[in-house]
C-alpha cells in the first residue's frame, strides 16, 4: 500500500527527473511540502531522506534541500537479493549462483524476515531487487515496489507479470521422455508433494507432466499417483506401496529430488535395481549425482540462470521497457 511518505518522494522525483527542478534548484520547503500534502513534518523528512540517501538530493544547514546535480537516468546503482538463503555452498545453488554474478554493481543480501518489516522507505531508484525463490506471501511487496518504480526479477518464480527467469518443465520433462523413449501405452507413477504456497513450482511440474502424458498416451494408474509432505523420513515409509505389488510402474517421475534417495532405498529392499527393473525421472536443483542407468535428472543449468540475469542488469541500465521474460530448459543428465 502507498503512504504519504511515498506520494512525497514520487512527487519530488518525477518534478527532478522531468526537468522542473534543475540542478541546484531550491525544492519547497518542508512547512510549504506538509500543507500541499496535508501531512506531518516527520513525514517530509523521511521522503527527503531517502531521496538525499539515492543521491537526488542534499542539504545545507541553515539554506534549504536542493536538486544535486547528475543525470537522473534511474542508472542502476545496487542489486539488492531478498532470499531465507546467503551461503555460498553447492547446497544452496541458486544463491551460489548469484555470488558468482559478473558484475561492479554492489550486492546486498536482505532476509526476508527483514524485508517484511522494512519494505517502506528502505528502497529508493537506483537499485534492482532480485527476489530469489520468493514466495506467494511476498506478491504485495512486490507490488509496493512496482509502485516506486524499482525492477524487479523473480528466479525461478512467476507471478503476475513481473520479471522472472524461471525452469522450463515443458521443455524439460519433453526432453526427458524423448531420451527415456517412452511411448504410447507406457505406465508412469508420480511422487509429488501437494502444490502449495511453498512450492508453487510443483502446479508447473505436474502440468507440463499430465500434458506430455496426454501428447504420448502415456497411462498413469490411479494408485500410481504418490502424495506425499515433503518429509524425507515420513515419506520414506509410504513409498514402498508402489513397489509391493509386482505390478508397479517401471517408470516413475518425481518432481523434486529430496524424494529420490528414499524411492531408490525402498525398492531396493524389494530387490530392485534402478535401470533394469525401473527408470526415474527426476528434477534436481542440488548437487548433481553421477550419471547412472535408468536415472533422468533435469537439473537446473545455473550457468545460464547466472548469464540470464546478468542480461536483465543490462536491460536495466539500457531503460529497456520490454517485459524480461525468460523460460530456461533444464540440463538432462543420465547415462546413454
Amino acid at each position: 500500500m502507498k503512504t504519504k511518505t511515498d506520494g512525497v518522494e514520487q512527487f519530488l522525483l518525477n518534478r527532478i527527473t522531468s526537468g522542473d527542478y534543475a540542478p541546484n534548484t531550491k525544492i519547497p520547503s518542508q512547512f510549504k511540502l506538509m500543507q500541499q500534502f496535508n501531512c506531518s513534518r516527520v513525514t517530509i523528512q523521511r521522503a527527503l531522506t531517502n531521496l538525499i540517501n539515492a543521491g537526488f538530493l542534499h542539504s545545507t544547514r541553515g539554506s534549504g534541500t536542493f536538486v544535486k546535480p547528475g543525470p537522473y537516468s534511474k542508472e542502476l546503482k545496487e542489486l539488492i537479493v531478498v532470499s531465507k538463503y546467503a551461503d555460498n555452498s553447492p547446497e544452496f545453488p541458486f544463491s551460489e549462483m548469484i555470488f558468482q554474478l559478473k558484475t561492479s554493481l554492489p550486492l546486498r543480501w536482505v532476509d526476508e524476515e527483514f524485508f517484511d518489516r522494512n519494505s517502506t522507505g528502505f528502497f529508493h531508484p537506483g537499485q534492482a531487487v532480485i527476489w530469489l525463490l520468493p514466495k506467494e506471501k511476498h506478491i504485495m511487496n512486490m507490488y509496493h515496489l512496482r509502485q516506486r518504480d524499482i525492477p524487479q526479477l523473480l528466479i525461478n518464480r512467476t507471478f503476475g507479470d513481473f520479471d522472472f527467469i524461471a525452469t522450463d518443465p515443458w521443455s524439460s520433462i519433453r526432453e526427458a521422455m524423448e531420451v527415456m523413449k517412452v511411448k504410447k501405452g507406457d505406465d508412469f507413477a508420480i511422487i509429488s508433494r501437494v502444490p502449495d504456497t511453498d512450492a508453487p513450482y510443483l502446479t508447473e511440474r505436474l502440468l507440463a507432466f499430465y500434458e506430455e502424458c496426454l501428447a504420448r498416451e502415456v497411462h498413469i494408474p490411479p494408485d500410481a499417483l504418490i502424495k506425499c509432505s515433503g518429509n524425507v523420513i515420513a515419506d520414506s515409509v509410504s513409498c514402498p506401496d508402489i513397489f509391493a505389488s509386482g505390478k508397479f510402474p517401471r517408470r516413475i517421475y518425481i518432481t523434486e529430488e529430496v524424494m529420490l534417495t528414499p524411492v531408490i532405498m525402498n525398492a531396493s529392499r524389494h530387490h530392485l535395481m534402478l535401470g533394469k527393473d525401473y527408470e526415474i525421472m527426476v528434477f534436481s536443483q542440488g548437487i548433481l549425482i553421477p550419471p547412472q542407468p535408468g536415472l533422468y535428472m533435469m537439473h537446473q543449468p545455473m550457468d545460464e540462470f547466472r548469464n540470464q540475469v546478468e542480461k536483465f542488469i543490462g536491460h536495466i541500465n539500457t531503460q529497456n521497457k520490454e517485459r524480461f521474460r525468460v523460460r530456461l530448459k533444464t540440463s538432462l543428465i543420465c547415462s546413454r
